[in-house]
C-alpha cells in the first residue's frame, strides 16, 4: 500500500468518500433496525422448530454487520488522507439496535 496522498484535492476527495461511506453505513443500520422491529425473534437464540423467514433474517442481520465491519475498515483506509489522518465517528456509529 502506498502511502497517503497529502494534498487538498486527496483531502477533498476524501471527504466525499467519507459523506458516502456514512450515507451507506446509515442506510445498512436502517436495514437491521427494520429487520429486528419486523421479526422481534430474531434476537432469541435460535430453535430447531424456526420459520424459515425467520432463519434467512438473522442470515441477513449478520451478513449486514459483516458489511459494517468491512465498512469500518474501509473508513480506516481512506480517512487517513484527511488532515489530521482520521475522522472520528460518533459514539452511537457502532449502536446497531
Amino acid at each position: 500500500m502506498t502511502g497517503p496522498i497529502r494534498s487538498e484535492a486527496a483531502e477533498t476527495l476524501a471527504a466525499y468518500q467519507l459523506a458516502g461511506l456514512a450515507s451507506l453505513e446509515t442506510a445498512i443500520t436502517f436495514a437491521v433496525r427494520a429487520l429486528v422491529a419486523t421479526y422481534p425473534a430474531v434476537s432469541r437464540d435460535q430453535r430447531p422448530g424456526d420459520h424459515a423467514e425467520l432463519t434467512s433474517a438473522r442470515q441477513l442481520i449478520d451478513g449486514c454487520e459483516c458489511l459494517l465491519d468491512v465498512l469500518d475498515a474501509h473508513w480506516q483506509q481512506v480517512a487517513v488522507h484527511m488532515r489530521d489522518g482520521r475522522v472520528d465517528k460518533n459514539k452511537y456509529d457502532d449502536h446497531l439496535f
